[in-house]
């Protein structure tokens, strides 16, 4: 089939394309607007040798995953809920938190979330705390010269908006609106194949030119629908 065509049959009905969209970017609205808005607070800690020293620097970007376990582990979340006087399990916490080791830069991201922006920002930052005093009082019992220093970069701020973001939710549902709008089109295109409405269908399907039409009375009067074809 031509370009054109294709053209021609979504300008026939451009109009459900348009239903469509609007349908879905209003109902992608609505929902984002009925979801409980969650908020995220980040903070950073720094995981630094005591020595620069290659080897040990190594030996660090090694224990970076294990210092991410222990951060989201059952007993520093059970330490964090009873500083903080939560009224939630540990299980409930550590689905909270996320932690990612930022090796190449020897930092460790701690992100929680939260329906309440100030409960996030406490959370993500007594966990910190929790775990710098942890692995303090670990690193006593090492030799200075082996020793890692854990420590806050920057205190965390009130948790900004994570989810749900209309303006994504809008423009997805947009698109999806467009898409289900082609093809609600194409259906419609494909069901009516095989109807014959016009000349120019009778031409497309049997492949010769239509000399003429027999006229359409409305009303009795009589007035030709087409003109004849030379």
């Amino acid at each position: 089939m031509p370009l054109q065509d294709y053209f021609r049959i979504i300008g026939k009905r451009y109009w459900i394309i348009l239903l469509t969209t609007a349908l879905a970017v209003i109902g992608a609205f609505v929902i984002s607007r009925l979801q409980t808005p969650v908020y995220r607070s980040t903070i950073y800690l720094n995981v630094w040798p005591s020595r620069l020293d290659w080897g040990l620097q190594q030996t660090i970007k090694g224990l970076m995953r294990n210092y991410a376990g222990n951060i989201t582990s059952r007993q520093t979340a059970m330490k964090v809920i009873n500083r903080l006087q939560l009224d939630i399990t540990p299980e409930e916490l550590r689905e909270k938190l996320s932690v990612r080791p930022i090796e190449e830069d020897f930092l460790l991201q701690i992100v929680a979330d939260d329906y309440d922006p100030l409960i996030a920002r406490d959370i993500a930052q007594t966990t910190a705390e929790v775990f710098v005093e942890d692995i303090q009082v670990y690193m006593l019992e090492q030799d200075k010269r082996d020793r890692v220093e854990v420590s806050i970069r920057d205190y965390a701020l009130p948790g900004t908006l994570y989810k749900p973001k209309w303006k994504v939710y809008v423009a997805a549902g947009g698109l999806f609106g467009i898409l289900l709008g082609l093809v609600i089109v194409f259906i419609l295109r494909w069901l009516e194949a095989d109807l014959i409405r016009t000349s120019e269908d009778v031409e497309r399907h049997a492949g010769i030119p239509v000399l003429g039409v027999v006229p359409v009375s409305s009303g009795g009067s009589g007035r030709a629908a087409r003109r004849l074809r030379a």
